[in-house]
């Protein structure tokens, strides 16, 4: 099995429904850390093939960072160290290292810097300048060190973010070399992780084989996709930038499990959120004095609602109505009732795939995966049970407990096989955890008589789907949310200080292609709909309440009844000159056609668009 999924520092990740939870719990282990390193000896400096510059590329690499993270991760760590410069800035005075922006939380003032130095509006040659290839490695791992050290924030995972496009730095001095990757080791026994982005020099191929390849041990082990290893080195910024992109995102565990297959036995497993639904973040109150803006604290106050006198969060207590009598509960005895047990999954046996349908799934799925560390052989038990279930095209229902004080579900697990494409996995191995519904969350639907539509009804609108058929497939990568863009959008220009720009909405349908390709077959459905026979719409059948109701009323009381349509000839006469005028017959239905008819002394028959053609006769000749 491939060990992509497996990640020795992985924390837990918090779940947006968590009951109870401390602030932090909740940051503490999940925040992230990034630093990134970047190359500035003349190399890096010299444009491409396609006038691209490797340094600016990195910039902007590392601005695209920035702005993602105080989008969607906004108490992250980012930082940013230059090594081969000219002038030094750095804690340990380190020659050729400019630590340009610390490890902190990213803010507008990083990203306008960084925005600087790529329109060239900050003198870099000035500023910072470069070393000609002046420089010491191990101490640029060693200052990297004391980065992540100094920071007094907890963090989940660290990384640094390493670009160059020297293959071989130190070449021919085995001192700087063999004292580099020492500090490169030291890196990762300090949980530090770096991850290489290789950029190809003009006619040349980056070869990690000369260097790097010793010092990218972790990737074998860690959470990382297992064709990271094999990527391709590239100077273009869009190419780069999804590197990146792949990377910027620590995949975090959300929670470890104990799976109970049988009395006695039990394997370790963990749990991934594979969808989590982006939202905008929470906004605060504030209030503006003249330019100083104060944020606003917000306290709840509890009053009793007869006394008015003033309650603390302990005196209070939840009551439930049953029967029209209030039964009251502690906090403790409401959290015990939610209670079933330890967390962890149990095994209730297993059905057919095909009994399991789309939509008894009510909530997004997560992905199983063995966890070894917490119980010796859970990967060798976990694939057996995973390649049998493929095999026999089963999926096994189970009990899931989450947590301690989770409400305990019904899940399927089905089974999901590694795909390897030619650029390396394309699917991992594991369980989808799908939640099942209760009994008591099941509604019936509302059974209606089959309807039959005519054949050249059916044609008419496969033609229209043939046509309409999204020939690359459906990808949701492709689709970002545009109420989320839209606010952000909004943000980005305010805070940085531009013109708000409209965003492109891809989930606004292309009327004008639609209608060049099935524009005809539209017209067709249309014409063949408007003149088809309808269902008839049978009468609701009455409750048994309402039958009471009509039961209990007495005779010769009032009642409301039915509207069943015109009463007399006239009235069915003046009601279908009026669709006959304002030319909308289509809308007249088969039996109001056909009684209309009977009332004028003429026979209907055939389908709605022969009646439809009588009606119109009658009217033409009158």
């Amino acid at each position: 099995m491939s060990s992509s999924w497996r990640s020795r520092d992985e924390e837990p990740e918090d779940e947006e429904n968590e009951e109870v939870v401390d602030n932090e719990t909740k940051w503490g282990s999940s925040r992230d850390s990034i630093l990134f390193v970047i190359d500035c000896s003349p190399p890096m400096l010299q444009p491409d093939q396609e006038g691209e510059v490797p340094f600016k590329t990195a910039i902007k690499c590392a601005s695209a960072v920035l702005l993602n993270k105080i989008v969607t991760s906004e108490t992250d760590l980012v930082g940013i160290v230059l090594y081969g410069t000219a002038k030094s800035k750095n804690a340990n005075n380190f020659e050729n290292i400019y630590v340009l922006q610390d490890l902190d939380a990213p803010d507008v003032h990083k990203i306008l810097q960084l925005e600087s130095i790529e329109n060239e509006s900050f003198n870099f040659d000035e500023e910072i300048g470069t070393s000609n290839g002046k420089y010491t490695l191990g101490e640029m791992f060693w200052t990297a060190t004391n980065l992540f050290g100094a920071s007094a924030q907890k963090v989940g995972s660290k990384r640094v973010f390493l670009f160059t496009n020297e293959d071989d730095p130190h070449r021919g001095d085995i001192g700087l070399r063999s004292a580099s990757k020492v500090r490169a080791k030291d890196l990762q026994e300090f949980g530090i992780l770096v991850d290489l982005f290789d950029i190809d020099k003009p006619g040349e191929k980056f070869d990690r084989t000369l260097f790097y390849q010793d010092l990218l041990l972790h990737d074998a082990d860690e959470n990382e996709d297992a064709d990271t290893q094999q990527e391709k080195a590239t100077a273009n910024l869009g190419e780069l930038l999804q590197r990146v992109q792949r990377k910027e995102h620590k995949k975090r565990v959300a929670g470890y499990l104990p799976f109970k297959l049988a009395p006695g036995l039990e394997i370790g497993v963990k749990t991934f959120n594979l969808v989590i639904s982006q939202g905008k973040g929470m906004h605060r109150n504030v209030y503006t004095l003249g330019d100083t803006v104060r944020e606003v604290q917000t306290v709840t106050t509890y009053i009793c609602a007869d006394t008015t006198q003033f309650l603390m969060p302990s005196d209070l207590k939840y009551y439930w109505e049953f029967g029209q009598t209030k039964v009251i509960f502690s906090k403790d005895e409401v959290a015990a009732m939610k209670t079933f047990g330890p967390p962890g999954l149990a095994l209730i046996g297993f059905k057919p795939k095909s009994a399991i349908h789309m939509h008894h799934n009510i909530e997004h799925a997560l992905f199983l995966y063995p966890d070894e560390r917490s119980y010796q052989g859970s990967t060798a038990a976990f694939t057996s049970l995973l390649t049998a279930m493929a095999e026999l095209d089963k999926v096994a229902i189970c009990s899931f407990t989450a947590r301690t004080n989770h409400t305990t579900r019904l899940v399927a697990l089905v089974p999901q096989l590694e795909v390897i494409g030619a650029e390396g996995q394309v699917q991992p191995p594991g369980f989808q955890v799908y939640p099942l519904p209760w009994a008591d969350d099941i509604r019936q639907m509302p059974m209606q008589s089959e309807y039959t539509p005519p054949t050249d009804l059916v044609d008419a609108a496969k033609a229209i789907i043939s046509k309409l058929n999204m020939k690359k497939g459906f990808n949701p990568l492709n689709y970002e949310n545009p109420t989320l863009q839209k606010h952000f959008k909004v943000l980005q220009a305010t805070a940085l200080d531009r013109p708000d720009t409209d965003i492109e909405d891809k989930t606004l349908p292309k009327t004008e292609q639609m209608h060049l390709r099935a524009g005809d077959y539209i017209r067709h459905f249309k014409e063949i709909a408007d003149t088809a026979e309808l269902p008839e719409i049978p009468a609701p059948t009455p409750t048994a309440s309402s039958k009471r109701a009509s039961q209990s009323q007495p005779q010769g009381s009032p009642s409301k009844r039915q509207n069943t349509g015109p009463a007399s000839a006239q009235d069915m006469l003046n009601d279908m000159r009026i669709k006959y005028q304002s030319g909308q017959m289509n809308k007249a239905t088969v039996a109001q056609m056909k009684d209309f008819l009977a009332s004028v002394n003429i026979q209907g028959q055939g389908k709605k668009a022969d009646l439809i053609s009588q009606v119109e006769d009658y009217f033409d000749q009158a």
